[in-house]
């Protein structure tokens, strides 16, 4: 069969899931897992069918929603989904998803060390930073949906009431309000019946509140300082973005070893070598970010799987260098350096990650830059 540019095509071949077992039922629907006995994988698959009659197409629609949601979204620490199967004539739909082998933050208890809280608190607000930065709004902060996985890693899931607003100054004007029940509603909602990332902010940091004050061995949390901007009733007192409370966090960083010395010397033997083997760049460097950076260093090490040096410095530079630039050509790289930095790399959180990609491109900005302008392209 010819293709032809814009040419739809249908894939007849039906995909077979073997059952498993429940795992849960809501108003919506009911959430099931299967497996694909292809790839072993395990999927959890969410079908929405409500008995509420009278709300059937809303409710619809907004299975529709959460979906268009789904696929827009790419963080380690939300739910990711896979493939839909909607019936629009039966308003009956399937959404299958990421299963996350877990349980909800409030049962997270006890833990093995203080520190998994410190850890769990920034991968939460890396989630929403990531929301927020595509304009998404959750609205639905609540226990249930904030799970921990058997490897302590935070999933954010459920949807079904999130908003993609259309600019990053947009509110949501008489919002549904569904958060897990609080006290004190802030005074977005009081006042002047909005509800924007700001709002949402409030929602999470009551929630992280309520879980933290229910332990004392939490008392030195290193974080409530800043929980406790987050959960202020007035707005002009509490942080403006997710943005702006990751910016705090990485202030944090510094009043502490955050990397061990063994990822100091990895990331110095790592950074040295990249650095002294670039001559000159074309143009101001553009970065990379990390799932670039990652999947680029995989492929570099793949290609050298049996070599003792990598064999190409251009691919090995271009793995974090998207521009023009001039490279030592001496085949003395050593593969373990590589090595060894990939594996402690992939191994980190989001935000060490992100520190360490911060300080390789501020040790490259200071490779001289020199413009051929007598070139035509």
């Amino acid at each position: 069969m010819s293709l032809e540019k814009g040419k739809i095509v249908d894939f007849d071949m039906k995909k077979q899931l073997k059952y498993i077992e429940p795992l849960g039922k809501g108003g919506t629907g009911k959430a099931l897992l299967f497996k694909d006995e292809i790839t072993d994988v395990l999927f959890a698959v969410k079908k929405y069918e409500t008995e509420d009659e009278n709300h059937r197409k809303e409710y619809f629609e907004r299975f529709v929603n959460e979906i268009k949601i789904l696929y827009k979204i790419t963080h380690p620490n939300i739910v990711r989904v896979y493939n839909c199967y909607l019936y629009p004539e039966k308003q009956v739909g399937y959404l299958q998803m990421e299963y996350v082998k877990g349980e909800k933050i409030s049962e997270y208890f006890p833990l093995p060390w203080d520190k998994d809280w410190d850890i769990i608190f920034k991968d939460i607000i890396s989630a929403f930073d990531y929301l927020e930065k595509n304009n998404i709004l959750h609205r639905d902060i609540r226990p249930e949906n904030i799970l921990i996985d058997e490897n302590q890693n935070v999933k954010i899931i459920d949807f079904g009431f999130g908003k993609i607003l259309k600019s990053e100054n947009e509110e949501e004007k008489n919002s549904i309000v569904l958060n897990w029940p609080v006290t004190q509603m802030p005074e977005d909602i009081v006042l002047y019946h909005q509800y924007d990332h700001a709002t949402e902010i409030y929602f999470v940091g009551k929630l992280l509140e309520h879980l933290l004050k229910n332990d004392d061995r939490f008392e030195n949390f290193k974080y409530n300082s800043i929980v406790a901007k987050m959960i202020q009733v007035e707005r002009e007192k509490r942080y403006k973005s997710f943005s702006e409370i990751m910016s705090e966090i990485s202030g944090f960083i510094f009043d502490e070893d955050y990397f061990t010395p063994e990822e100091k010397q990895t990331y110095q033997d790592f950074s040295n070598v990249l650095y002294s083997h670039i001559v000159k760049f074309a143009r101001n460097i553009e970065r990379k970010n990390i799932e670039d950076v990652t999947q680029a260093l995989q492929k570099v090490l793949r290609d050298n799987m049996l070599e003792e040096y990598i064999q190409s410095n251009n691919d090995f530079i271009s793995s974090f260098i998207n521009v023009g630039f001039t490279y030592k050509t001496a085949i003395d790289i050593k593969r373990t350096v590589v090595e060894n930095f990939y594996k402690m790399f992939v191994s980190m959180s989001e935000d060490k990650k992100q520190i360490i990609l911060d300080n390789i491109y501020t040790k490259l900005s200071n490779v001289k830059i020199e413009d051929d302008n007598e070139l035509p392209f």
